[in-house]
């Protein structure tokens, strides 16, 4: 319950979570804002083929699906 509300205080401090990004190329510049460069070019490659990307393990892991692949 604690990272719970952890994560949603900093998605409400940021102004940025997983709902404002619903397209390949929005997780790829947010994947490369947490530093992640060479594996978000790969990430982003399968995005636009499947249209799903999954964040780093280091970022919870999840798999956001139905992006426009863009």
């Amino acid at each position: 319950m604690r990272v719970v509300l952890l994560a949603a205080a900093a998605v409400c401090a940021f102004g940025v979570g997983p709902a404002a990004s619903a397209s390949c190329s929005s997780w790829k510049a947010t994947c490369e804002s947490r530093g992640g460069v060479s594996a978000c070019d790969a990430k982003y490659a399968k995005c636009l083929k499947t249209g799903t990307f999954t964040e780093g393990a280091k970022w919870g892991g999840a798999t956001h699906s139905g992006l426009a692949k863009n």
